[in-house]
């Protein structure tokens, strides 16, 4: 089922997470800027990020924080090596 906002939708708030935290690796975006967090929607009951509000808690943690840097870094040098 698709949701009526046109948004990707997820099937749980583990798996929007996980893009969300992909999306910060992948588009380099800061922190604060870019989908900061999770939301489930009204309409279709599936999760969506968001840029709006709050950032969210798994973003502040720095576990995350030092796995996105991580991957960034890695990610920067596998394109450098071709």
């Amino acid at each position: 089922m698709k949701c009526p906002s046109g948004k990707r939708a997820y099937p749980t708030k583990e798996r929007a997470e996980e893009v969300l935290i992909e999306t910060k690796i992948k588009f380099r975006y800061p922190l604060e800027t870019g989908p900061v967090n999770v939301y489930e929607c009204q309409d279709c009951g599936d999760y969506h990020l968001t840029s709006q509000g709050e950032v969210s808690e798994v973003l502040k943690s720095d576990k995350i924080k030092k796995e996105i840097e991580r991957e960034r870094e890695a990610r920067h040098w596998e394109r450098k090596r071709w």
